[in-house]
């Protein structure tokens, strides 16, 4: 958790523009993932329930992300067939 607190901190004191801000919010969503995690350990058998959980949501959200991948190369090859 202090990792990616101290990772978060750097990123936002020393990186600037819209790439800095996309690192600032992927850092800051591995921070509280990582709070989450250290939080949950302290309940019995807390680790082991937030895996299982975390599991059953990427497999439901697979097909979202696949989606939205294709949807996003059909748009990129039509952008680039208009401008070319």
């Amino acid at each position: 958790y202090l990792g990616s607190m101290f990772c978060t901190l750097y990123l936002t004191c020393t990186k600037g523009g819209l790439k800095g801000y996309a690192l600032v919010l992927i850092a800051s969503g591995i921070q509280l993932v990582a709070l989450l995690w250290y939080l949950v350990s302290f309940l019995p058998g807390g680790t082991m329930g937030l895996s299982v959980v975390f599991r059953a949501i990427c497999t439901m959200l697979q097909p979202v992300f696949s989606a939205c991948f294709r949807l996003q190369g059909m748009c990129m090859t039509a952008c680039y067939g208009y401008f070319t």
